[in-house]
């Protein structure tokens, strides 16, 4: 048999998808679901002075141009921003509604920012368009888009590496120690939730706002399960689990629910009345405690028996019957595209353009001004922040070099840049497990395209057929779960 010419399989693959094909699936899935989602979140906005503001059907028109007069609206194309220094953006409109004392003030469809647009996206002018339509535009009808435009500069926004959220991942320290751990996380909210098994065997739980040296029995007491025989039916029927719980159960005794969120509301409440500790001890169980199962409180007993599948994988780990988790091994990390990075980067304008609302309305009220909808908008709220972001390459978290200048050097060199992969990890660090080849970047990242230096093994190219699909949502296999009478 003769051998395959690998190099027609790549052509004839390449004729079908873009290389960077999945930085503008991640951006339209970012413009079409993500930011009515994170709207949608806020939903009403509330002031001290008995003002609430609804925020509903949310819109990002394509490119314009609004000249000094504020008359002239024209379609912008990107080499129009290019040569001009200005800005691939879309405006933001929103309905607004305005109530005082329940009674509606002002109603209005307002622009509240702009959002910059990825060249070749649903919402860039150039989406669709022919060779010949392009070339009229300006375009290289060769250039796949996949970068934004910000004051006439193109920049790619560079794929970052992380680790798995909403993933159990079990580890051990030299003092004997195991940790089960997990980063959960509920829209802006990201918290660790960290099971922690003691060298005598005890079980403590650490999770954000959390007392210092809280036990899982006591956790488990606080969220709806106070009996001992109810709590060893959770676990395992092995001798060696049984045990394990067996021995918690007697150094800490199972209380009622209401002492052992008393003992919760204690840390997080101090010197407050018994009544304002117990609510403010079920709001931090609710919020702060495992977030992506659920910020309710029928959700937690799921949380519990989420707890009791990290106890056992902690006592597995303790006993040899389960290895360390891979922290490098790829099924345990993920890739956050340019759409990805847009959500970090709106939600945390969007949040700032909240406060800021807010602030405008108690000012206005302060000085006994009429209130509507023009004076309390401040559409540069979210603008100025999403723009800075974008320009200086500094992003949410701290990370830095999230964007960059694109490179045009030659053809290869702009897809190379939207094909690269960041660690997040610290690049001043010599020896990291991470800087390896590993068996699971097989067929996924390629093993040579990376830089010498510090950031050799941290900053990696995507394998040339390699393809990065976008979020799912699980909400339609739980459908299918509940359908078949499957408990969750």
């Amino acid at each position: 048999m003769k051998n395959i010419d690998k190099w027609q399989l790549i052509k004839s693959y390449y004729e079908q998808v873009s290389p960077i094909q999945q930085q503008i699936d991640s951006f339209n899935q970012f413009m079409d679901e993500k930011i009515p989602e994170i709207v949608d979140e806020i939903g009403v906005i509330k002031s001290n002075n008995e003002v609430d503001v609804v925020l509903s059907n949310v819109e990002i028109t394509n490119p314009r141009i609004v000249e000094a007069d504020r008359t002239a609206k024209l379609t912008l194309t990107p080499m129009e921003a290019r040569h001009r220094n200005m800005t691939y953006s879309g405006a933001m409109h929103v309905d607004i509604k305005l109530y005082r004392k329940g009674v509606l003030q002002d109603e209005k469809r307002t622009y509240i920012g702009n959002v910059p647009i990825l060249v070749k996206s649903k919402k860039c002018n150039l989406y669709g368009l022919s060779a010949e339509e392009l070339i009229e535009k300006g375009e290289d009808p060769l250039d796949m888009g996949g970068y934004l435009i910000v004051n006439g500069s193109e920049k790619a926004l560079v794929t970052q590496e992380v680790l798995a959220l909403d993933r159990i991942l079990v580890s051990s320290t030299s003092a004997g120690v195991v940790n089960s751990q997990v980063i959960s996380v509920k829209g802006a909210f990201k918290g660790k939730v960290k099971i922690a098994r003691a060298p005598d065997g005890l079980f403590t739980v650490v999770f954000p706002s959390s007392p210092r040296k809280l036990y899982l029995i006591e956790l488990l007491n606080a969220l709806g399960l106070i009996k001992s025989n109810k709590i060893l039916e959770l676990f395992p029927t092995d001798q060696i689990t049984q045990n394990e719980i067996l021995l918690n159960l007697d150094k800490v005794p199972c209380v009622s629910e209401s002492e052992a969120l008393d003992k919760i509301g204690k840390s997080v409440a101090p010197s407050q009345t018994d009544s304002y500790r117990l609510r403010r001890a079920k709001e931090v169980i609710d919020s702060f405690l495992l977030p992506h199962i659920g910020q309710e409180s029928e959700f937690r007993i799921t949380k519990a028996y989420y707890l009791v599948t990290m106890a056992v994988k902690a006592i597995e780990k303790a006993y040899n019957l389960r290895k360390q988790a891979d922290k490098d091994h790829y099924a345990n990390k993920r890739l956050e595209l340019s759409g990805k990075l847009m959500e970090h980067l709106f939600r945390f304008a969007f949040k700032h353009f909240t406060k800021d609302l807010k602030f405008q309305i108690d000012r206005t009220i302060t000085r006994h001004r009429k209130l509507n909808i023009n004076t309390v908008i401040r559409p540069d709220a979210i603008t100025e922040r999403m723009m800075f972001a974008v320009s200086t390459g500094n992003w949410i978290g701290q990370l830095t070099g999230v964007s960059k200048y694109m490179d045009r050097g030659n053809y290869i060199t702009p897809l190379a840049d939207l094909r690269r992969v960041k660690s997040s990890l610290d690049s001043s660090r010599e020896l990291y497990d991470a800087r390896d080849v590993h068996g699971t970047h097989w067929g996924r990242l390629c093993p040579i395209e990376t830089p010498d230096g510090p950031n050799c093994g941290l900053s990696k190219n995507l394998a040339l057929m390699a393809k990065i699909t976008t979020d799912t949502s699980p909400s339609n296999i739980l459908d299918i779960l509940k359908k078949n009478n499957i408990k969750l």
